[in-house]
Order: C-alpha cells, then sequence, then structure tokens
C-alpha cells in the first residue's frame, strides 16, 4: 500500500508470500536459517509445478521483498533472498487482433438495448484509449471531458496521466451516460462511469465474462482476453506510425522495454502482409 500497488497486485504478492510459507512448513524448513539451496528448492518446485518464468519471477520479487521487511523490521539475521537468481524469462508476442477482428467484435452488442449499449461504449472506450481494464473500471464521471475529449487515468503506482479518445468513443460515451447509465442506477448513486446492471462498479470478472460472451459469437473466443484491446491498441498504434515514446506515455509504462514488445508484434505483422501478398512469399 506505501508504493501504491493495487488491490490485484497486493493480493498477488499476498498469494505468493503464503505459497512459500506453505513450502517451508511442509519441508520443515527454518525460515531464519534458509540456505540459498533450499531457496533454491522451491523455485525448482515452482517449475515442475508448471508455472511460468514470468509468475515465478513475481514470486521472486515477492519473496525477496518480504525478506527485506523481515531483515528490517525483525531482525532476520541475512536477507539470503537477494541471491536468488531470476530464470530468464521468455519474451511472448501479445494477442492482438486485426482491424476486421475489433469491427466484427464491436458489433456484437445491441445497441439497442441498455446492457448492449453499455457493453459495446466499454470496449469502444478501451479499444480508444488502450487503458488497462482495471485502470477503465476505476474511472469516475469526473475523470471525463467529453468536450475535450479526454479521460484522465490513474494507473500503477498511482502515477495519473491524460488520454484523448476520438469522436467515435466520445459519441458512445454520450449516449451511454445519457440514456444507459441512469437507467441502471435507476435513482441511485454511484460515480463510477462504468456499472454493472445492479448499480455497482462493474468488476474485472464482470468485463471478462462479458467479453468472452461477445467473441464466442464470432468464434476467436481463444484469442480474446480482458488485456486484448489494450495489446491491439498499441499494436495499431504503432503500425499507423506512433512513436514508441509517446506510445509509452499512453500506455502508462514506467519503463520504455515494456512498450518495445510491441515493436515484435508490429514487426510480425509486418512479416505476415509481406507474407500474403508478395508473390515470392
Amino acid at each position: 500500500m506505501e508504493r501504491g500497488y493495487s488491490y490485484h497486485t497486493i493480493y498477488g504478492y499476498k498469494k505468493d508470500i503464503q505459497q512459500f510459507l506453505t513450502f517451508i512448513e511442509q519441508n520443515e524448513l527454518d525460515l531464519e536459517n534458509l540456505t540459498i539451496s533450499q531457496l533454491q528448492s522451491f523455485i525448482e518446485y515452482l517449475v515442475n509445478q508448471g508455472f511460468s518464468a514470468t509468475s515465478i519471477e513475481r514470486k521472486i520479487a515477492a519473496i525477496r521483498t518480504f525478506f527485506k521487511f523481515l531483515y528490517s523490521h525483525f531482525n532476520i539475521r541475512n536477507n539470503i533472498a537477494q541471491l536468488l537468481e531470476i530464470p530468464e524469462k521468455e519474451e511472448t508476442i501479445p494477442d492482438v487482433l486485426t482491424i476486421e477482428e475489433v469491427e466484427l467484435l464491436l458489433q456484437q452488442p445491441d445497441i439497442n438495448t441498455i446492457k448492449g449499449l453499455r457493453d459495446r461504449t466499454m470496449m469502444e472506450f478501451l479499444y480508444a484509449t488502450g487503458v488497462r481494464v482495471s485502470e477503465a473500471l476505476n474511472i469516475r464521471l469526473y475523470d471525463i471531458d467529453l468536450n475535450e475529449r479526454i479521460v484522465r487515468v490513474s494507473g500503477k503506482g498511482k502515477r495519473e496521466r491524460i488520454i484523448p479518445f476520438h469522436d467515435i468513443a466520445r459519441e458512445f460515451l454520450e449516449r451511454y451516460i445519457k440514456e444507459a447509465r441512469p437507467r441502471i442506477l435507476k435513482g441511485r448513486q454511484n460515480t463510477y462511469l462504468f456499472l454493472n446492471m445492479r448499480g455497482q462498479r462493474m468488476s474485472r470478472i464482470g468485463f471478462w465474462k462479458i467479453l468472452k460472451e461477445y467473441a464466442s459469437r464470432v468464434g476467436f473466443a481463444s484469442k480474446v482476453h480482458p488485456h486484448v484491446f489494450r495489446h491491439t491498441f498499441a499494436t495499431h498504434m504503432l503500425i499507423n506510425g506512433c512513436d514508441l515514446r509517446v506510445l509509452q506515455e499512453l500506455l502508462g509504462h514506467a519503463s520504455i522495454s515494456t512498450t518495445q514488445r510491441y515493436t515484435q508484434v508490429n514487426i510480425s505483422h509486418l512479416k505476415e502482409i509481406h507474407r500474403k501478398y508478395h508473390p515470392r512469399a
């Protein structure tokens, strides 16, 4: 909480530490006198359990921070966890939708219904801004300026950024706020922008179910996940000439290296186009 992490990040780290402590207890190890080989055995256990390199890297980060805390506050004799080696992580290319697939997915909600208009607005907004789902669901009405077509977003570490959006997103936001949102609330008060049908803030799981339902209709549910609009936004921006530093600012990445992985998607896209259209490919 001191670092401004989101609830989901805190919950994830907590689960990582609990898993580590359970391993210590089951193997009858002494937390205060662990050797590096014993710590490494936990990493080997995670590998054997099929955890990805990304998950293991996060768990190691959690353990390191945990030992640093014990060392500072409870006088544990040595901070052995700092010697833990992080397995080499494979660079994965994010799943991205084509422009045609995005259009097809956006057309699935029935915008003549309250629910359909809300769902279409959420998807249009995510594709227009590239915000994380968690960020979108924490946006309140006063964070949106429809006249200027900008939204204020609170990202990781409570870092705020301003993101513009286009006219199509504004049109759907206006309709949703004027027509659907009041009918969802039925006189109740709630300042969050996106609501479930009970008038409460939309949850990540709730949004995921909605997205999965529409993706299943068009036959590409396997490549659709909550971050797919963010990945697609970033890739389509790069393909159309967006500067990497500008994209970093829009996405709210602390490091440019995080943004750079989308260049791999861009190259992959170019290769696909080349294979498709070059007569000798």
